[in-house]
């Protein structure tokens, strides 16, 4: 008997415990399965910032090869009009020299025999001038022969056709005919910048001969230089005239420079398959380019609007791109749901998102102290 009443009172004693922790568990908060908290401390800590999803345009774009080319209007290889010494050289590449400014002096016996030439054509046809007035005014006397009227004219014209060859040539080397006309000569002549441009070559120093195809320096204006760029021939019934071009310089991935498709090639090049074309690049991305220089580029051929988050957002693990959406915040505390999502194209800073997020705040930065 006193054995059944020990077994009872274990029995009582048990199922009041029991009672008891049932009574704990109902009062408890019920667990957040699969949500991850962050304080907002932890949230200004990580540098977190929460947004939604957005429309954005992507671009469909051709990849393509190139380099910066200056056309031939806007390049100049500056020679001496006569052989000669170099005096002197009043730039040094990487100038910029404005139209018209003195780049060489050149000296020599072939530029003193040319003044000399024309002083003394000048004297011949002063003379002749003379004297065809002279014989001219006595013919309207009726004074003297017919024949000597046309000899005066003949030497006159034969002098003033030589004096104005020489004196063009004289002006063409910049300094003043009537200087040289009146026996003042120079010692040497300014070769000039026919274009404004920057010094890009010089081929030669100071005491060289030189002869009038030898130059003594290139210029080029890189306010006119564009793109040529090389396209696959299967891509080119998509191109058309002022398309944007986006393109970087070698050495750097920034495609922050742009230009327009301003002329199409019409023949391919039976080695590469490619078709050459050129793109005017905007004032703006001039600045900064070399001519000759190597580009990477992309002709953007269509354009579209699709639902896209910052690339920094979506996380990729495996095969699997999540993000985190906030699905509670109450006072100081954000609960997360990390959420697989579909993506697609990637252009420049954001991704395609095709799961439909719309209206949902989700984190858009400084989840990468999450992983």
């Amino acid at each position: 008997m006193k054995k059944i009443g020990k077994i009872w009172l274990v029995v009582t004693v048990v199922a009041i415990g029991f009672s008891c922790n049932g009574k704990k568990a109902d009062s408890a908060e019920p667990a957040d399965d699969g949500l991850v908290e962050i304080t907002q401390a932890q949230f200004q800590a990580s540098g977190m910032k929460v947004g939604k999803i957005s429309q954005q345009t992507f671009r469909d774009k051709i990849s393509c090869k190139g380099y910066v080319s200056a056309p031939s209007s806007a390049m100049s290889k500056i020679c001496p009009l006569i052989p000669g010494k170099v005096n002197s050289l009043r730039y040094k590449i990487g100038d910029y020299v404005p139209a018209g400014a003195v780049v060489a002096t050149v000296s020599g016996n072939d530029f003193m025999a040319l003044q000399q030439s024309f002083a003394e054509a000048a004297a011949a046809y002063a003379k002749a001038k003379g004297d065809y007035d002279r014989v001219l005014a006595l013919w309207a006397e009726n004074i003297g022969a017919k024949k000597d009227l046309q000899a005066a004219k003949a030497s006159y014209q034969a002098s003033y056709a030589s004096y104005q060859s020489l004196r063009s040539r004289i002006a063409a080397l910049g300094i003043s005919p009537a200087r040289v006309e009146s026996g003042r000569m120079y010692t040497h002549y300014p070769v000039v910048a026919p274009i404004g441009g920057y010094l890009t070559r010089t081929d030669a120093v100071i005491g060289q001969y030189i002869d009038m195809e030898t130059p003594v320096a290139e210029l080029v204006d890189l306010r006119a230089v564009q793109l040529r760029l090389s396209v696959y021939e299967t891509d080119m019934d998509r191109l058309k005239v002022g398309q944007l071009v986006v393109f970087a310089t070698a050495g750097s991935d920034d495609r922050t420079l742009s230009a327009r498709l301003s002329t199409i090639g019409k023949t391919v090049n039976p080695d590469s398959k490619m078709v050459d074309c050129i793109a005017t690049i905007d004032q703006g991305s001039r600045l900064s380019l070399v001519n000759e220089s190597f580009v990477s580029a992309e002709i953007v051929v269509a354009a579209r609007q699709h639902t896209a988050l910052p690339v920094g957002a979506v996380q990729k693990h495996g095969n699997e791109y999540t993000v985190y959406v906030v699905e509670k915040h109450r006072g100081n505390v954000y609960k997360l749901k990390k959420t697989v999502v579909s993506v697609g194209m990637t252009d420049g800073d954001y991704i395609e998102v095709k799961t439909p997020l719309t209206g949902r705040d989700i984190v858009l930065q400084g989840i990468g102290t999450m992983q």
